[in-house]
């Protein structure tokens, strides 16, 4: 795993001058980064809640095609009111250490302040070391969208999975937390979908940080003043109040029934599932997609339909539509088989982190190889084996899947009327298919 370079956005003070500053960094931070921590960095009246343990964690892209995962806190505090400041501590996390972490900033720093990588009141360093945070995390936080689900309930999430989809930018108020909100947002999303969604937590809507999604204190006064902003949606989510009506797209549809029919097992099934062409466009077909494998495996399991209208058009839905294999991770039906021994991977649960991990791990190791790494080709060559009979057929039937599909878009990308522009390249995705499917299990 790559090292997380970090930084510290504060306020520094001198016999001159005093301002907010990059004010420390990893040798590995960039020019062009470092000069967009201090764009998007907040100062002593940007944040949101006047109080010492207020905190806003932050998440946004940076120039190099890193992610900066910041925390801002109070500093130097002032029960007076007087000299107080703020200060930032930034993550610049790659892409590929992102994905161990379901795209989800929130994971990511939940690993990193358990294992005491993240010191997050130590903002007085000069010198700062890259950080290797260990783990990784699953797509969904199942325990979160339980909660949600109560409070504010299915509707409301729905409502916010639709706004937020919807808006060039949305700011979020209500109960529970924005905070809460948002992470609870983050794994309604595919995490292919995630990298989109730009946000705070906890810092005052501001035109000049491009925040996707920003937090909204309950003053109705700053919620009017926010929404007069141009391409700025404000929406309040209350578990005790309905979401205002508006129709609702597929993804949502499957976020409302999936949340509130208690099967959020299998919309974290369906997120674990590596998609890697998926764009937020197409949520909406993707969503009426799974409606419909949803419909198809309740009424296989035997479960009462409440509603018959449903049933009728379940039953109409399923006569009608052929397997969708659009989005991948579908595959056309084959007799059943009866095998007298099952074979070792047959035991694995396909969603524990054990297999997660290892999955996760071979996707870096052919993405890595297929973009010219030599090093990454050579332990694909030694690792590929081992994993191909640690999991099985069936288990990377999926991922095998999908870096056909990858091959096969570097291949497209290589060639033109005129012939190849880049043979090396499509030759190096060929050849990296070829040690796949060579001894694929």
């Amino acid at each position: 795993m790559r090292a997380v370079e970090q930084a510290i956005f504060a306020l520094l003070a001198s016999d001159d001058t005093a301002g907010y500053r990059v004010v420390a960094r990893s040798d590995g931070v960039c020019d062009a980064d470092a000069g967009e921590l201090a764009v998007w960095g907040p100062t002593h009246d940007s944040m949101l809640a006047f109080s010492p343990d207020a905190e806003s964690l932050n998440f946004h892209p940076l120039p190099s095609g890193a992610y900066c995962v910041s925390l801002t806190t109070w500093v130097d505090w002032d029960r007076n009111g007087m000299g107080q400041s703020v200060a930032t501590r930034c993550l610049i996390v790659p892409r590929e250490v992102l994905a161990r972490f379901g795209n989800s900033p929130f994971a990511l720093v939940h690993a990193a302040t358990a294992n005491d990588a993240w010191h997050l009141k130590d903002l007085h360093e000069t010198k700062l070391n890259p950080l290797t945070i260990s783990g990784g995390a699953a797509a969904v936080d199942e325990p979160l969208l339980e909660q949600l689900a109560i409070y504010p309930g299915a509707e409301n999430m729905a409502a916010l999975v639709q706004a937020a989809c919807e808006a060039m930018c949305l700011a979020v108020c209500g109960d529970p937390s924005p905070t809460q909100l948002i992470a609870g947002l983050f794994s309604c999303l595919p995490p292919e979908c995630r990298l989109g969604f730009s946000f705070s937590t906890g810092l005052k809507f501001s035109p000049r940080r491009a925040f996707r999604i920003v937090a909204l204190s309950d003053d109705p006064a700053e919620q009017q003043w926010v929404a007069h902003y141009p391409n700025v949606a404000v929406l309040s989510v209350c578990g005790s109040e309905s979401p205002p009506a508006a129709p609702l797209d597929g993804w949502a549809r499957l976020i409302e029934r999936t949340l509130g029919g208690g099967r959020i097992g299998f919309l974290s099934a369906q997120a674990s599932k590596r998609r890697f062409q998926l764009k937020l466009d197409d949520l909406p077909a993707l969503g009426l997609q799974l409606l419909e494998e949803l419909d198809a495996s309740e009424l296989d399991n035997g479960e009462i339909l409440e509603d018959p209208q449903r049933q009728s058009s379940l039953t109409h839905n399923q006569q009608a539509h052929a397997a969708h294999d659009r989005f991948g991770g579908g595959s056309a039906a084959v007799p059943a088989v009866a095998a007298p021994i099952a074979a070792p991977s047959a035991n694995l649960d396909p969603n524990s982190p054990e297999v997660l991990e290892k999955l996760e791990h071979l996707d870096d190791l052919v993405y890595e190889a297929i973009s010219g790494r030599s090093d990454a080709m050579e332990q694909l060559r030694e690792e590929w084996p081992k994993i191909a009979a640690q999991l099985g057929g069936e288990l990377l039937g999926e991922s095998l899947e999908q870096y056909l599909r990858y091959a096969m878009s570097i291949w497209d990308e290589c060639t033109d009327a005129d012939g190849l522009r880049d043979p090396a390249r499509a030759i190096q995705a060929l050849d990296v298919l070829s040690l796949l499917f060579g001894s694929t299990p």
